[in-house]
């Protein structure tokens, strides 16, 4: 059974991307390698990196405050680890934040998007 692009796991889509790259090692093996992608790999060539351990670096900074940095799991860690949806995801940033940073105004930016993902998902219910 094929899974759908937006059923992936991270590992999935890291499987995939390295996937990819093997065939774009051989295509340039074989002389047959986009220019673009030539370019690209001119210097180091390919590399696998693990990318989960690449993204997690990003979370060691914040930009504006600590309000997520000094959570035990970051919002995004989680977001990410469990494909949330754009609302959903927002909805569980401005409620993670909302003691730190925003208050009742982050709660009230998370129960707008409910109400959005209700008005839109549920609207015939």
């Amino acid at each position: 059974m094929t899974k759908k692009k937006n059923d992936w796991t991270f590992e999935d889509n890291h499987a995939k991307l390295y996937a990819d790259m093997i065939n774009y090692e051989e295509q340039g093996n074989m002389g047959m390698m986009d220019e673009a992608i030539k370019e690209t790999v001119k210097d180091k060539g390919f590399v696998k990196t693990n990318l989960q351990k690449e993204a997690m670096k990003a979370t060691l900074k914040q930009v504006g405050g600590n309000h997520y940095k000094d959570c035990k799991i970051q919002p995004i860690e989680y977001i990410v680890a469990n494909n949330l949806t754009y609302a959903e995801g927002n909805i569980i940033k401005y409620v993670t934040r909302s003691r730190r940073k925003g208050g009742k105004n982050d709660l009230l930016k998370a129960k707008h998007y409910i109400e959005m993902i209700l008005e839109m998902e549920y609207k015939d219910e």
